[in-house]
């Protein structure tokens, strides 16, 4: 009877103690429960106050935005705009965002710019910052030159998911520098013309040998058909030099029509050799007038440059004649003009025009080539000014030296094959 109460109690006594451990569970259970109840209100405090500061610069950086005065607009991979700012819907006529939002940029690029504006997008979707210059056809049908910088957008894992572009109106800009070569080029026609002039009595005497042999040959023709005295074949030799000589005055008119043609730079692979004999058949007839000997000392084994043939014809013209005037001038006892050829570096050629006159002052040998300095009594100052653009133009640079005896003009033009690497060159770094 004792080992059963006793086994009783013993019951009784685990049961109270499981049961003190589970009331002490449950209390702290509860004591948990209401902690993290009364950290909800904070957290969600807490989660309210990053929400609002999120919104805030959400909407900072959107009033920053859609004020700024330039384009700005966020592209997807395909074209697709995503987004762009009220400066943006101006620049391409757009009434309302959904005019452009959704549509492909595409829509407003000049067709022979997209695949420029194609290529560009690839290059920032692989990681680049580019900035390129397209032409656009606003929604209104209005033609514009603009200028993006575009850079990628990355997410948080460092993923590009969109282009950021800042898109600017550099139509007036545009005009302003096809204004400017225009001008140039008119100038470079006026001094053309202002050289034919000064020339035009070499060019008489150019016209004058093949219209007088011509004139000559078909006399003695004539002559010899009234007498009787000559065959059919005996007159094939006359008649041909005759047409030589007619195909010779032909040939000098022609030059010098293209000469002075009113005409847009346009480069082809030249014969640099070919360019200075013709100006030496050009000038020397003026040459000898004021008794200068010229002397060719040409690389026959150079490539062909890149260049406008008449453009650079007039830069060596007008050296040529500056050195026979300067001689003549200083009245120099010997009187030499020396234009030579070679290569210059791995993609140009260097032209020298050098004399034996009095060379140039030291004082102003910076000044030469600014427009309207000239030396002269009766000079504008514009022939070197202009061979200088000429030559820059071709993507080439002149320099002026002088030694102790004479001066020396030297120019350089770069090579088809140079420019033909520097295009492959450049088409590398975009790819």
């Amino acid at each position: 009877m004792n080992t059963g109460s006793d086994m009783l109690w013993l019951a009784l006594v685990v049961l109270g103690g499981s049961l003190a451990v589970a009331l002490t569970l449950v209390g702290v259970l509860l004591l948990r429960l209401r902690e993290v109840e009364q950290r909800i209100p904070e957290k969600e405090s807490g989660h309210e106050s990053v929400l609002d500061r999120l919104l805030e610069n959400e909407f900072r950086l959107r009033t920053i935005i859609e004020s700024e005065p330039e384009c700005v607009k966020l592209q997807a991979e395909d074209g697709t705009v995503l987004e762009i700012n009220p400066a943006g819907l101006r620049l391409v006529d757009a009434n309302q965002p959904a005019d452009i939002i959704g549509r492909k940029i595409y829509s407003v690029v000049a067709p022979e710019y997209i695949e420029i504006y194609r290529e560009n997008m690839r290059r920032v979707f692989a990681g680049e910052a580019v900035v390129y210059e397209f032409r656009a056809i606003t929604l209104t049908n209005r033609i514009r030159w603009m200028e993006t910088h575009a850079a990628p957008l990355r997410d948080a894992r460092g993923h590009i998911y969109a282009l950021l572009g800042i898109t600017r109106d550099i139509t007036e800009h545009k005009q302003a520098e096809e204004q400017a070569r225009r001008h140039q080029t008119e100038l470079a026609r006026v001094a053309r013309l202002s050289t034919m002039g000064e020339m035009a009595t070499g060019i008489a005497h150019e016209l004058n040998q093949p219209l007088s042999a011509i004139a000559n040959f078909s006399r003695g023709c004539i002559r010899r058909l009234r007498s009787g005295e000559i065959t059919t074949e005996e007159m094939i030799e006359p008649l041909v030099e005759v047409c030589e000589q007619a195909e010779r005055a032909g040939e000098i008119l022609r030059h010098v029509r293209d000469f002075v043609r009113k005409s847009e730079l346009k480069t082809k692979p030249m014969d640099i050799n070919q360019i200075v004999r013709a100006v030496v058949k050009f000038t020397e007839h003026e040459a000898r007038h004021h008794r200068t000997m010229m002397h060719l000392q040409l690389d026959p084994k150079l490539p062909k440059v890149e260049a406008d043939s008449i453009m650079i014809e007039q830069v060596i013209c007008n050296l040529v004649r500056n050195a026979v005037e300067a001689m003549a001038e200083a009245n120099s006892p010997r009187r030499e003009i020396t234009i030579r050829t070679h290569l210059f570096g791995n993609d140009a050629i260097e032209i020298e025009i050098g004399d034996t006159g009095p060379g140039i002052d030291e004082a102003i040998m910076d000044q030469v080539f600014d427009q309207f300095f000239t030396t002269k009594p009766d000079g504008v100052g514009m022939g070197l000014s202009i061979s200088r653009s000429i030559i820059e133009s071709h993507g080439g640079h002149v320099r002026a030296e002088s030694g102790g005896t004479g001066a020396s003009f030297r120019f350089t033009l770069p090579t088809s094959e140079g420019q033909t690497t520097k295009h492959e060159r450049a088409d590398s770094l975009h790819s």
